[in-house]
């Protein structure tokens, strides 16, 4: 049964030997279907390419400055002068206090609600 099927599609075997010079030649045949190797040429390195990063960090550097600079809150002299004004108030209220013991405060107390 299996001799009536090959016969019928024409084949002894599925697979067929080549010819005596096809792996003698393969090499040869291989290299002539290649195409010729081209090297591209290097690209000439100038000034530019060599500072080209620290020119752009640089730039993005002067960009943050004044992106702070354009949005942070505009401060002018009257308002350092007035907040100097009440820190120095503050710590000379502090300074006093400080200085104030328990007799002291028996004092105060005592004057304040004459007991």
């Amino acid at each position: 049964m299996k001799n009536e099927i090959w016969q019928k599609i024409d084949r002894k075997h599925g697979f067929t030997e080549p010819g005596k010079d096809y792996f003698e030649r393969f090499a040869a045949r291989m290299e002539e279907q290649l195409p010729e190797l081209e090297f591209p040429q290097k690209p000439k390195i100038t000034l530019w390419s060599h500072i080209q990063t620290w020119v752009y960090m640089a730039a993005m550097f002067v960009g943050i400055a004044l992106m702070i600079r354009i949005f942070s809150p505009a401060r002018n002299q009257d308002d350092l002068l007035a907040k100097e004004q009440s820190q120095e108030a503050f710590y000379d209220e502090l300074i006093w206090t400080s200085c104030v013991d328990n007799g002291d405060v028996y004092i105060y107390l005592a004057d304040a609600y004459d007991y």
